[in-house]
């Protein structure tokens, strides 16, 4: 188990925390390290790679600890020594490269399109009845 920590230790509580403690102290420890929410006078609301590795590390331990399955195979590999294999098989990914389009206007490259999340209004209009088909 050398190439991951101890996730017990980074929640800081003991192997047999039950789940209320485990959640009780990872929402103390979110709260403390947190960048929205930490109270440190010296920050300048600055968040360092250091910071952002520990929070990582605090989710990350949570999310092993918070579920049953995922707990006990943490401690039956903990248990042995070996690290647990994270199901799963690898995916292949292929890169498309692709010529920009250039605009006919400006005879410039266009950037390509982008989407943002879908956002969903109610209409004003009253909503149609079916028509009936007899």
């Amino acid at each position: 188990m050398s190439d991951q920590s101890d996730h017990y230790a980074t929640l800081h509580v003991s192997p047999d925390a039950t789940t209320r403690e485990i959640a009780r102290a990872y929402r103390a420890l979110l709260r403390s390290h947190h960048p929205d929410t930490r109270q440190r006078v010296d920050d300048g609301d600055t968040t360092s790679a250091v910071d952002l590795k520990e929070l990582h590390a605090i989710t990350q331990a949570y999310v092993v600890l918070s579920d049953p399955g995922k707990r006990a195979a943490y401690d039956q590999a903990r248990g042995s020594g070996v690290p647990a294999r994270r199901p799963g098989m690898p995916v292949k990914v292929r890169v498309h490269r692709y010529e920009p389009a250039v605009s006919k206007e400006t005879g410039r490259p266009q950037p390509p399109l982008s989407f943002g999340p879908a956002r969903w209004e109610p209409s004003s209009r009253t909503p149609r009845t079916p028509r009936s088909h007899s």
